[in-house]
Parts: structure tokens; C-alpha cells; sequence
């Protein structure tokens, strides 16, 4: 959706990267196999030294009853897609699957012909007393008695045998692999002769915790990701334990050269002040997202040159946005113009918001919006050559941001994007952002009811946002994400161009996720009314449901 793709990545440039870390290559693969991956599993991860920010996580009362709500809702959705009935006798013999799953070692491939539902193989290893509850359970859900059938040198049980979508599921040694359809039937063999010959489906993980190998543009065909801004790559992700963190290497290739260059960096030394919360920039990331008609029509676009994203911790709604112009008053004037006659029609569609242009300040308002004041005007004089943005007006004061923030980026010729972060105070605050600004509801990140103003709607001794007349009863998913506030601290992404076709992106991070990250993963898991987890809750997928145009 056009207006998305503006004022989103506008108020909030990190959002323009949000998936580059998930996009990666891999080494060769099946030709019908477009997901690759290998999950040394939580219970590992629980004896590793390297990873106490992740154990404290783990322990969370909330994040307990987090994964309940998730797993639940998991379970319903395979059940579902598995043609079993999604009732809770069912629900209650997957969930446990669900638990081992999330500890246990596992190794997956998805993909099949074009199409045809999804196909895939999972191997799992578990002892002897777990792998017997599994096919149990798994016999007592399915529909129908099944059949035997042999896969290799082992003995299995199928149901609805020659459908594209048939279930099956086979013992071997440690293991126990399941999956749907007969389309992969080549990597099931592949898995169980490794079996047979070495005691493991594949090669064990040497340092790394998680491994993925994802084909984007091939998955397409199955998950719906035409609305994503971003050009989709070939990709290969690589997550280790180190220093009580996590570190995150991927590789993302484009099937052709993407033609970008660095710009000469115009710093806004005077405008990022102290204390920082978060910090990020980029430079011309547009060849790396999909082309956009509105913004190619405005005379001013941050994201073909630089832009500079920061936020400040006296309170959630002071984040701004900065990117150099070589004259702010005009730009600003004609700017304006052309956003009011492109956007406003679509805001008052929207939410009845409206963009207005006062020339005296000058400044362009984003008017109407809950408990902030969205702008866009040019920077103070001593400021430097800047249009800046924000949701509240520039708090002046603090202290200059320090020379080795710069330092990270200032003279790099490779850098496309870097963030930098203080996780656990940007959860809170982008959470609070979210029960407040529409575009971000638009997202799926809203609350699903709307804020009690005057009165509260929470139970007595329940935990609320705080926000001046209004309560708010937090739910399970806002509950796990204010817990980790004091968990989590700084999380660094760079995002190198480190060939033609190829980019790099690294990250150190006590939990993987970015703030963003966490609150969009997390209400895509939990936003679901009742039932089965909805895809077309994916972000992306929730742009071009929302009635207005798509890219």
C-alpha cells in the first residue's frame, strides 16, 4: 500500500530494513526444495554460557505464557492445514509435538511443484519414550486408520496416499521424520540413507545455533509476499551464541547486479542529541526495494540518498527523522503540495486524517493522530541543510551524540544501512507508539480494541500503559514485551553491498530481533481472533488487504 510505503519508512526508516536480515544463498540444493534449515534446538541453547540473555528470556513468567498462547494457536493451524479436526482434543495432541519442536534438534526442507500445497520433511531427533508419543498422537489426530508403507529401509505410516497433501510419517534410529506430500519424496530418501549410514539426516551444526537456506521469489508461490517493499533475494542466515548474545550472519543475492553507489554523508552532528535510544542511517537503499509510484513522484526522496533515524529516551513518542536537502524551505514548500494532493484522499479513506502545510512556520502536520503531532519541516537554521521529522516537536537541549557513533559509518563506501539500538527501552517505547499511531494499526500492530479513555478497562492490579486519560489492559503479547525490557540491551545491524548482485548484513544482538522486529513477530502470533494462525497477518500481507492500492 502506497501510503504505508511513505509515511511508515519516513517516520521510521528502520522499517525500510526490517526484512533485509532475513533475506540470504545457499550451497546447492534440490531443485523443488526452496527453504532450507537447521535448528539446533532451545535445550542446547540452554546449557550455552554464550547465550544468558536468551536463558533469562526463556524464564520469563510471561514469556511462558506466551509461547502457550503461541503453541495453541500453532497447533490449531497445522491441524488445519494437515486436514485434521481443529477441535481442542486434536489441539491437545499436537501441542505437546509443538513443545519438542521448540527444544529438540531439527532439520526441515520445504518446497515442491508450483501450484500444489507446500511440501516438506522434517527430521527431528528424540529419545525413545518422546518418538513414541509422537506417532501416537499424530495416529490417534489423523483422519482415518492410515496405511503402512516402506521408505528406504524403514517402515512408515501414510494417509490419503497420492494426494498433493498427503501426511506420512517414518521412524529411523534417533529420529522421526514427517511431512506432507510426495513431491519431496528425493530429500525423505536422502534423509533416511544418511541415517542409515552416519546416525543423522545431515551434517551436525559446528558453531551455530540456527542455519536457514531460503529461496524468496520461489517461495512466493506459497506465502504471499507481493506486497513486500523489498526486491527478494536467495539468501543464507546464520545465527551462533557468543558473547551472552547472539551473532547473525546473512548473505542475500539478487538474481542480477543491483546498481547502487555511496553518497558523500552529510551528518546531522546538531540535530542527534542525547540520550540516545536508538540510531540508524542509510544511503540510496532504494535499488533495493521495489519501485514506488508515490514516492517517485515527490521532488524529495530520503530514501535515493540518506536518511538519518534516531530516537531519545525521555519518553516513547520523541523519534525523528533527518535527510539532507540542498534547500529545506522550498523543498519543504513543494513537497507539501504534492503529498497533500497524493496522500490526503487516502488518508481520510483511511482514518480521517489529514496532512496540513502551515507556510508561516513553515511545516507540513500530520493532523488528527492520537496523542501525537506528526511534522516534517526544515531544520533549525544551525542545524545544517535538513528537512527533519518526528512525531513530537525537537526537544532542545542534551548533549551532542558522540564522535564514535559517526565513526561506525562516516567513512565507509560499502555501508548501505546501520542500527544501532538499546532493545529492551525500544520495545517499550515502539509499543506504546503502537496502541497510538494508525498507520502502524494498518500493520497489524495496533490493539484490538481501542483505548479506554476516562475509565479503565483493566482488572484490578493489572498492568497498563501509561498515557494521559487513558488505561489500558495490557494482554499476554504486551506483557512478554515489556518483560524484556531489562533483558535486553544493545543490538547492532550493519548492512554491507559486498559484490554486484550481493549483500552482507551482520548483527550482535542479545536476542536476535530488533524492538521492530519483536513487535511485529509478536502480534502476527498472537493477533489471531480465535483459531488457527492467520497468514494473511503477515505485515506485508496486511497492506494489500486494506482496501487502498498496492505498489
Amino acid at each position: 500500500m502506497r501510503i504505508l510505503s511513505v509515511f511508515f519508512r519516513w517516520l521510521c526508516p528502520g522499517a525500510a530494513a526490517l526484512a533485509l536480515p532475513f533475506l540470504c544463498v545457499g550451497a546447492d540444493k534440490p531443485e523443488n526444495v526452496v527453504v532450507q534449515c537447521h535448528f539446533l534446538g532451545a535445550a542446547p541453547l540452554a546449557e550455552n554460557a554464550n547465550a544468558a540473555a536468551a536463558k533469562n528470556v526463556f524464564a520469563l513468567p510471561s514469556t511462558l505464557l506466551f509461547e502457550n498462547l503461541v503453541l495453541n494457536r500453532l497447533s490449531a493451524s497445522l491441524a488445519e492445514s494437515l486436514h485434521f479436526q481443529t477441535n481442542a482434543q486434536t489441539v491437545s495432541l499436537l501441542r505437546p509435538l509443538l513443545d519438542d519442536l521448540l527444544r529438540a534438534e531439527s532439520i526441515a526442507s520445504l518446497g515442491g511443484s508450483s501450484g500444489r500445497p507446500i511440501n516438506y520433511v522434517l527430521a527431528i531427533r528424540l529419545d525413545t519414550q518422546r518418538a513414541q508419543v509422537w506417532q501416537q498422537n499424530l495416529k490417534t489426530a489423523s483422519p482415518g486408520p492410515g496405511e503402512e508403507f516402506r521408505a528406504e529401509t524403514f517402515s512408515g505410516w501414510q494417509w490419503n496416499k497420492g494426494a498433493g497433501d498427503s501426511f506420512w510419517m517414518v521412524p529411523a534410529r534417533d529420529w522421526l521424520l514427517v511431512g506432507r506430500g510426495g513431491d519431496l519424496a528425493s530429500v525423505r530418501s536422502d534423509y533416511l540413507r544418511q541415517i542409515q549410514k552416519t546416525g543423522r539426516p545431515g551434517p551436525a551444526l559446528d558453531s551455530n545455533w540456527f542455519e536457514a537456506d531460503v529461496d524468496w521469489p520461489r517461495l512466493a508461490n506459497w506465502v504471499p509476499l507481493s506486497s513486500c517493499p523489498l526486491k527478494l533475494g536467495r539468501t543464507q542466515m546464520a545465527i551462533s551464541a557468543e558473547m551472552g548474545g547472539f551473532h547473525m550472519t546473512t548473505h542475500v543475492t539478487y538474481p542480477e547486479a543491483i546498481e547502487w553507489q555511496p553518497h558523500p554523508m552529510s551528518l546531522p552532528t546538531n540535530l542527534v542529541r542525547e540520550p540516545l535510544l536508538s540510531f540508524a542511517t542509510g544511503q540510496n537503499v532504494e535499488p533495493f526495494l521495489k519501485s514506488d509510484e508515490t514516492l517517485s513522484r515527490f521532488c524529495s526522496n530520503p530514501l535515493s540518498d540518506q536518511f538519518y533515524f534516531w530516537s531519545v529516551g525521555k519518553m516513547p513518542f520523541e523519534s525523528y527523522v533527518a535527510w539532507p536537502v540542498n534547500d529545506p524551505a522550498n523543498t519543504l514548500m513543494t513537497l507539501s503540495a504534492q503529498a497533500i494532493d497524493e496522500l490526503n484522499p487516502k488518508l481520510q479513506r483511511l482514518d480521517g486524517t489529514e496532512l496540513t502545510w502551515s507556510p508561516k512556520t513553515p511545516q507540513l502536520t500530520w493532523s488528527k493522530v492520537q496523542l501525537t503531532a506528526p511534522f516534517l519541516r526544515p531544520a533549525p537554521e544551525a542545524d545544517g541543510l535538513f528537512l527533519v521529522g518526528g512525531l513530537f516537536p525537537l526537544t532542545p537541549g542534551g548533549n551532542p551524540a558522540p564522535k564514535d557513533l559517526w565513526a561506525q559509518f562516516q567513512d565507509r563506501t560499502d555501508l548501505v544501512y546501520y542500527d544501532w539500538e538499546l532493545t529492551g527501552l525500544r520495545v517499550r517505547h515502539l509499543l506504546t507508539v503502537t496502541q497510538v499511531l494508525p498507520i502502524l494499526q494498518m500493520l497489524g500492530v495496533g490493539p484490538r480494541a481501542p483505548l479506554v479513555a476516562g475509565a479503565s478497562a483493566a482488572k484490578p492490579g493489572a498492568n497498563t500503559l501509561a498515557a494521559p486519560g487513558v488505561q489500558y489492559s495490557l494482554n499476554v503479547q504486551e506483557q512478554w514485551l515489556i518483560g524484556l525490557g531489562p533483558l535486553l540491551g544493545n543490538t547492532v545491524t550493519e548492512v554491507t553491498k559486498t559484490g554486484p548482485n550481493e549483500l552482507t548484513v551482520i548483527r550482535h544482538s542479545p536476542f536476535v530481533f530488533s524492538s521492530l522486529e519483536l513487535i511485529l513477530l509478536s502480534h502476527w502470533l498472537s493477533d489471531t481472533p480465535a483459531g488457527p494462525l492467520d497468514w494473511s497477518l503477515l505485515p506485508q500481507a496486511k497492506m494489500s488487504m486494506s482496501g487502498l492500492p498496492p505498489h
